[in-house]
């Protein structure tokens, strides 16, 4: 199985917490107002309650989940099929068919440009799934790789059979 790019862990740190600074803003502007501005005491305990415990969470998922992404994420191309391994507290594993796959693309967004990495989005006629962290220099030839075995399968009698 080819593990993921070592930057994915960066990428995910970064992209999380951007996603994650408005919670983090309003607890600490919470905080920072004068209890007279609340009407009742328990209106500011309360919103200093729920969004602690909003923070606490978003840490560990911002923090300590994607140190396990680069160890637990993956994929591999065989023959017949693409499998992808995803997930840190659920677990998963995709097991696309290559004569399935009717298009695929590299990707890559403004904050995975800054870590050099790309997604491969993959589409069937049923799901579309991606693979997000593949070196940015891996992309093209594992696209290249996809797209070869595809056309040996549709070169194939298999191909011809399946049309009926």
């Amino acid at each position: 199985m080819k593990k993921l790019d070592k930057r994915i862990n960066l990428y995910y740190y970064f992209a999380r917490t951007i996603a994650s600074l408005l919670f983090y803003i309003s607890f600490i502007v919470v905080l920072i107002i004068p209890q007279d501005f609340f009407d009742h005491p328990i209106i500011k305990m309360g919103l200093l309650l729920s969004l602690g415990f909003l923070v606490i969470i978003l840490i560990l998922f911002n923090f300590i989940l994607p140190r396990y992404i680069y160890l637990l994420h993956g994929y591999e191309l065989q023959e017949e099929y693409l499998m992808i391994k995803k997930g840190v507290l659920f677990r998963r594993e995709d097991y696309i068919p290559i004569k399935r796959i009717q298009h695929i693309e590299g990707f890559q967004g403004p904050i995975q440009m800054l870590f050099k990495i790309k997604s491969l989005i993959i589409y069937t006629a049923g799901s579309t799934d991606m693979i997000i962290g593949i070196p940015s220099d891996d992309i093209e030839p594992l696209i290249h790789e996809i797209r070869s075995k595809l056309q040996v399968y549709l070169d194939s009698e298999e191909a011809k059979k399946d049309e009926f």
